[in-house]
């Protein structure tokens, strides 16, 4: 399979004074955060005690950003480092693991409070790693990883602040036991009295909060959630996806297709009935080998189709030739 990576990147902090000299890149992410290195945010999600850094229905997270740097920006993301999902057993088959249900939110604005359109949908508990479990097998564990979704760049403040919030709509998000967990970094300059960059929201009941006197609740002064603002400029290149193949296994299916390109960032298998409408049918992979087992649950009927679809850093998506099921 062939895989591409760019080392370079840009990286912008809130420690850093903005001025149109800050140095960007054309071809790769400019990324704002509260850390000058992403790869930083390593505490809680990933394992060990989880210091009640939950997503949920009750409990919220913020960080005030800078104003974003002036560039030539064709698209813009914002993201969260999250890890953690939860699972049970299942009710009928004990001895399998099932997935606790449940969806993030993020959402960006340049005061502390998030209308609606402000808002974005994240990602679903099944498509993030999920917890081990010292006395059960759990297909799925793995380190805590970066998602994004794309917002529109008329809401990211170039001369005001960018305020980011992450929580969750599921009501039973209540505790850490049964919620994914954020990811933070220690703050660099702890011993400095600073105006707060980043607070904790326990008031919240499924949306976040629409009040800025409110919403700041309780002012994390040491550490920094994982929260961060993506620009990326219009792409120079394509994603090729070729060499897509199809096997039965029993009752799944193995896909595996070859991704060609510049800063691979993720895969994914979709299906379709008429070849118009494509729905994902797979996890998503963020690391090669692109290789997928698809249930019998999520496998369509043969003479339906299936197809590799594959995105870089910078939100270009390529795909395979449609493939029919036999």
């Amino acid at each position: 399979m062939i895989f591409y990576l760019c080392a370079a990147a840009a990286w912008l902090t809130a420690a850093q004074e903005i001025s149109p000299t800050v140095s960007t890149s054309s071809v790769l992410p400019t990324y704002v955060a509260l850390s000058p290195d992403l790869n930083a945010f390593s505490r809680f999600a990933d394992g060990g005690a989880d210091a009640n850094w939950y997503i949920g229905y009750n409990n919220a997270w913020i960080v005030k950003l800078p104003q974003a740097p002036a560039g030539d920006w064709a698209r813009a993301f914002v993201g969260a480092k999250i890890g953690r999902a939860k699972t049970r057993p299942n009710l009928k088959k004990p001895w399998l693991r099932e997935v606790l249900e449940g969806k993030i939110y993020i959402g960006i604005s340049s005061i502390p409070s998030f209308a609606p359109e402000q808002s974005f949908f994240l990602a679903e508990t099944a498509d993030l790693p999920l917890e081990a479990d010292p006395q059960a097998h759990v297909e799925g564990v793995g380190s805590a990883e970066w998602l994004w979704t794309e917002v529109p760049l008329s809401l990211v403040g170039f001369t005001r602040p960018n305020y980011l919030i992450i929580w969750s709509p599921t009501k039973y998000f209540l505790r850490a036991s049964s919620s994914p967990i954020l990811a933070a970094s220690a703050a660099e300059d702890p011993g400095e009295n600073k105006e707060p960059r980043a607070w904790n929201n326990r008031s919240i009941s499924g949306v976040p909060p629409r009040i800025p006197s409110s919403s700041l609740e309780t002012p994390l002064n040491n550490i920094y959630p994982a929260l961060a603002l993506k620009l990326v400029p219009a792409s120079q290149f394509e994603i090729n996806v070729s060499e897509f193949s199809f096997q039965r296994t029993g009752r799944k299916a193995v896909v595996r297709f070859s991704v060609g390109g510049e800063n691979v960032a993720e895969a994914w298998v979709e299906a379709s009935r008429d070849q118009l409408d494509w729905e994902r049918v797979s996890q998503v992979l963020r690391r090669q080998p692109f290789q997928f087992s698809i249930t019998a649950e999520k496998l369509p009927a043969a003479g339906r189709f299936l197809r590799g679809a594959a995105r870089d850093a910078i939100g270009t998506t390529g795909f395979s030739a449609p493939f029919r099921i036999p």
